[in-house]
């Protein structure tokens, strides 16, 4: 979308021939005018990226952003080069007075270097045409800083051409110029003119291009920082060979003065232009280049928006139209708060149009071509992510990969050894002589652990966890321990990465737990087999320890001295009186949810857990909370019961229950409303194994026919690998538990209709891989 002020009675000049104007009126900036809000014809592209597809690296060009940018990083770095004489060689010819002026001799180098120079300058030109949009263009080319920096380039070109062409026909007068040397100067003019053209087209040309943001602040940066560089060292060096300081010339309308002086002052402008840009695009997160307008202007996408869902008052959005209509197109619930209470900047349970176009502006100029549907599903994930600290699976994926990424493998195993043996209950399980061994074993179970997972086959990734949990049974490995290693994890994380966002600790707490650790305690305890008996154990130990009068005193001890945990306990808390009570109530909280297990009665249970999620994560508790909440826990019981009723199996019971029934529960509390549904089914069919009757009842409930029921069930087939087998309820809440965090704000209707509708999730990422690599 392009925004251009200008006179109504001019309106027509200015507006190229079939281009839509979707809004008039007078601009609100505190000037006279009108805004036009142009939308360009889809694709109007000025050269087409098939041109570039067809060549050998053409495809690599348009998927990568740097080759374009080094391109003209280089060209420049060739063309400053050059200016200064790097290639050449000197010689000393009479000026105007006769005085001794330095003058550059071109070489064959030097002619090589303009060559490069100019390809380089070719090559990112090709790249920035097959983004430049003819309409953007058009209206660029209708403001004054275009056109006054090709000025400025032509003027800064004539005044070196005009300084070197008077000095050679100073040469040429002495008898010290041949015909065959006028002929190669003519061609370094014509290069250098090529050159100039090339970089002041660029500059504009990056303006109305369908470019990221980033890409155009270096552009500019670099644009800037060469023109201060040659007009700074060309004013200040005054024994810069090629200018004669005696002569004079008049280029056009300017006053009389030495092509030296012309060439700074026409770089210096430049320089000022381009420092103008700069504080545009790197200040200033929506502004163009060269343009006078802002994004705020072009605003009729999002009044349209407005409209739709003021249904009811239509100078204002109540929440009743606003749930129902986000409702209709498959936002979940809490999404539809989220959006609804960050629109109400005001607290009256209305929106208006000014906040609506306000808090939706950053999206909307991010995705201008954005439909309604999808702008307002954006706008809800993104309040939902600024109050909970959740965003979908891939945002977890790509915070976790990338700062992993940036990991020393060696450094990290050995930070984290150094944390896990801080802890009496782990020192003993290691030999101080092989510190540098376990370490990288350390480094590496988490490597292979994300390695997996980027492959995202997570059925396979859970698969090869819970074999490597019944390989850990043999080594001694308690599941107490999961939770110890879990909080050295995060510590560690949190000493390289010099310190953790929330958005960042929740997304590693989230993919661990979830996807590594769980299927590791399954592994590592036969949880099918064991979770009543869980339970029971869990439910005593916890009503025992209750009746001890120094138990809540032993646990906010313990709390505070957690090896990796949190030192700030005391700002949950307004004071010691109420860290007590709320601890007391968090432990009669988890002998109701103990209790609700041990009667089967799990959904109520989860549900019970999930209701306090939100409480708790406002509060400004984090995952590693509720870690060391558990790891004190364990040392509280050793304390207040003893040892001979907190035995090795009792640690473990309350290991698994902390784990797989709270803390998962707890972070997967913004992903439940697809997984309550599920659960619900699996409660309602009452059997273990699922066929295409039993599955077709599921897809029931989301209205969804027979044979989209089939399809769902063959995808589910092919990624849990069991074409011959039968699949089980765990199964599939498993598969609709990780579908629906891949889409956190849809309903657990649009989730099945999209599972079912989609091939499955493997080929899915084996055929756009290279897609998600641009």
């Amino acid at each position: 979308m392009v925004i251009g002020m200008v006179s109504s009675r001019k309106m027509a000049m200015v507006v190229p021939a079939g281009t839509e104007i979707t809004r008039q009126g007078v601009s609100d900036a505190g000037k006279r005018g009108c805004v036009m809000v142009v939308k360009p014809v889809a694709r109007a592209y000025i050269l087409s990226g098939h041109m570039m597809s067809s060549w050998f690296v053409g495809d690599w060009l348009l998927r990568k952003k740097w080759p374009a940018i080094m391109a003209m990083f280089l060209a420049l770095a060739f063309h400053a080069a050059d200016y200064f004489g790097a290639f050449y060689t000197l010689r000393e010819v009479p000026g105007v007075n006769n005085t001794p002026v330095a003058m550059y001799q071109p070489t064959l180098l030097s002619s090589t270097m303009s060559v490069a120079s100019m390809v380089a300058f070719t090559l990112s030109l090709v790249c920035v045409l097959t983004r430049v949009h003819s309409q953007l263009l058009w209206m660029t080319l209708r403001t004054f800083d275009p056109w006054a920096i090709i000025a400025c380039s032509a003027r800064g070109w004539s005044a070196r051409t005009f300084s070197r062409y008077w000095l050679q026909q100073s040469q040429s007068d002495a008898g010290w110029h041949s015909d065959a040397g006028w002929v190669h100067n003519y061609i370094a003019y014509g290069i250098d003119l090529v050159i100039i053209l090339q970089f002041s087209g660029l500059l504009i040309l990056v303006e109305a291009a369908d470019i990221p943001k980033d890409v155009k602040r270096i552009f500019v940066a670099i644009c800037l920082l060469y023109c201060v560089v040659i007009s700074a060292v060309t004013l200040f060096w005054s024994e810069m060979p090629d200018w004669d300081t005696d002569a004079e010339v008049q280029i056009l309308f300017f006053a009389t003065m030495a092509p030296k002086s012309q060439f700074v002052s026409a770089y210096g402008t430049m320089a000022v232009l381009l420092t103008k840009a700069a504080v545009s695009t790197i200040l200033q997160k929506n502004a163009f280049m060269y343009l006078r307008c802002h994004y705020e202007y072009c605003m009729d996408q999002l009044d349209t928006s407005f409209a739709k869902l003021a249904t009811t008052d239509p100078s204002c959005i109540v929440y009743a139209d606003f749930r129902l209509a986000l409702q209709e197109i498959g936002i979940s619930e809490s999404h539809i708060f989220a959006g609804f209470n960050r629109l109400d900047v005001d607290h009256t349970g209305k929106v208006s149009l000014h906040n609506f176009r306000t808090c939706l502006m950053d999206i909307f100029a991010e995705h201008p071509d954005a439909s309604h549907t999808v702008l307002l599903a954006k706008f809800c994930q993104e309040a939902f992510n600024h109050v909970s600290g959740y965003s979908s699976l891939d945002s977890m994926f790509g915070t976790v990969f990338s700062q992993w990424r940036r990991m020393k493998i060696e450094d990290f195993g050995e930070c984290m050894y150094r944390s896990l043996v801080q802890d009496a209950s782990l020192e003993k399980l290691f030999r101080r002589e092989r510190m540098r061994t376990q370490s990288l074993l350390f480094a590496a179970f988490i490597q292979v652990a994300l390695c997996w997972l980027e492959e995202r086959d997570f059925r396979k990734v859970e698969r090869d966890m819970i074999s490597l949990g019944l390989r850990h049974r043999s080594y001694g490995i308690q599941p107490s321990y999961v939770c110890v290693f879990q909080i050295a994890l995060l510590q560690t994380l949190c000493q390289n990465l010099n310190g953790l966002s929330l958005q960042a600790e929740i997304s590693w707490s989230v993919v661990w737990s979830h996807f590594v650790v769980a299927p590791f305690l399954q592994g590592l305890v036969d949880l099918d087999g064991e979770r009543p008996a869980v339970y029971r154990a869990v439910k005593d130990l916890l009503v025992e320890t209750k009746k001890q009068p120094t138990c809540i005193q032993s646990l906010v001890h313990n709390l505070h001295h957690v090896v990796g945990g949190f030192w700030d306990w005391n700002k949950l808390f307004r004071d010691p009186e109420h860290e007590r009570q709320h601890l007391a109530m968090l432990l009669g909280f988890l002998v109701a949810v103990a209790d609700d297990l041990d009667a089967g009665e799990i959904l109520k249970a989860r549900q019970r857990i999930r209701g306090i999620a939100n409480i708790h994560w406002d509060r400004g508790v984090v995952p590693r909370h509720m870690l060391a909440f558990q790891h004190a826990m364990s040392v509280t019981f050793r304390e207040v019961v003893g040892p001979h009723v907190f035995t090795h199996a009792a640690e473990s019971s309350w290991a698994v229950f902390m784990q797989t029934e709270v803390l998962e529960i707890l972070l997967l509390a913004p992903f439940a409303e697809t997984q309550d549904r599920v659960e619900a089914w699996a409660c309602e069919i009452g059997c273990r194994s699922v066929d295409l009757k039993a599955f077709a009842s599921l897809t029931d409930l989301a209205c969804l026919d027979e044979s989209m029921a089939e399809k769902g069930l063959q995808r589910l087939q092919a990624e849990s690998g069991k074409y011959h087998e039968e699949l089980t309820v765990n199964d599939v809440i498993k598969t609709f538990c990780d579908e629906s965090m891949q889409h956190p704000s849809w309903t657990f209707e649009k989730v099945l209709e999209n599972y079912c509708k989609m091939p499955p999730a493997r080929d899915l990422y084996l055929s756009g891989s290279s897609e998600l690599l641009e």
